[in-house]
């Protein structure tokens, strides 16, 4: 993923650019990428990631 660095042993992300949010959720972090796309990655503790669209874009996702 592109400006976003998992640290797994910690179970959360981090992003590499200082403009970032970063926001716990339970057993989530929710990230901001591209802010001029209001796009969010959440990265579960087990390293597998969920990005996620802001409704004012409509509700898609992407599992990977």
């Amino acid at each position: 993923m592109h400006g976003l660095m998992s640290y797994r042993r910690f179970g959360r992300a981090r992003s590499l650019r200082s403009d970032r949010a970063e926001r716990m959720l339970s057993r989530y972090v929710a990230t901001e990428l591209w802010l001029e796309l209001d796009r969010y990655v959440a990265t579960e503790r087990n390293g597998r990631s969920v990005a996620t669209q802001l409704p004012s874009f409509g509700s898609s996702s992407v599992a990977t």
